[in-house]
């Protein structure tokens, strides 16, 4: 669902009108900014790890296809996609046949200093404003050198900066139910708890169908283990 078709539901419900304004009018400008504020609510929305936001470092060269990632012997330092916002597990490097052939685990920066120079290990540096950066150890040798390196990682959202672009969330009409919301609020209208309550409700289905485990929440097994056959 691109933000077009999100801001033409969101619209036939504020006005209730089957012409729709276009991207030029101001209430569509309006209408995307709420939309981003919306995105960036459900990102942040309880601490939620949402399934939609992992990707890995391969993947997103599609994206951005300037991003460097493979290997340079010597090299340590490697820039993240603009999106990066977490890695967990490890950093793998992978050969021309698809086949793993290193594995770097994924530590946190302060645990470097407790490291030999020749162990392997990598840790990531930075922030969300300015950024993040890949630090491998130990240097990676000639041996390494042009081959692909991967890790799985947890991504900022994309916004909406035209009508064709899409959001990753299972649900859009989050976004038609929390612009709503915020308009009615600007403008005081009095169905604004109703609608901030059909858009809780939705986030909160989101999170309810998401929460069937991830890394950050995995999934809770019954033990079993003192059961008995017939019991």
């Amino acid at each position: 669902m691109d933000f077009n078709s999100i801001f033409t539901a969101y619209y036939s419900q504020f006005r209730a009108d089957s012409d729709v304004p276009t991207s030029s009018d101001d209430e569509y400008t309006v209408g995307m900014r709420l939309a981003n504020e919306a995105i960036n609510y459900w990102a942040n929305y309880d601490s939620t790890y949402w399934k939609e936001l992992y990707t890995t470092l391969q993947l997103s060269t599609q994206v951005s296809p300037a991003l460097v990632t493979t290997l340079t012997t010597g090299t340590t330092s490697y820039t993240c996609p603009t999106n990066f916002r977490e890695a967990g597990g490890y950093v793998k490097v992978i050969n021309a046949n698809g086949t793993e052939v290193q594995q770097y685990p994924i530590i946190e920066p302060s645990e470097a200093q407790f490291k030999s120079d020749t162990e392997d290990y990598c840790y990531f540096t930075g922030s969300n404003k300015d950024g993040y950066t890949l630090h491998i150890n130990p240097s990676p040798t000639s041996n390494l050198n042009g081959l692909r390196f991967d890790y799985v990682y947890y991504k900022t959202p994309t916004e909406f900066t035209t009508g064709t672009d899409k959001t990753e969330m299972a649900n859009p009409y989050f976004v038609v139910h929390r612009m709503l919301a915020m308009q009615f609020r600007a403008s005081r209208n009095p169905y604004y708890s109703s609608a901030l309550k059909d858009s809780e409700n939705t986030v909160r289905t989101m999170q309810l169908d998401n929460n069937s485990g991830n890394w950050a929440n995995p999934p809770t097994i019954a033990d079993n283990s003192y059961s008995q056959w017939g019991s």
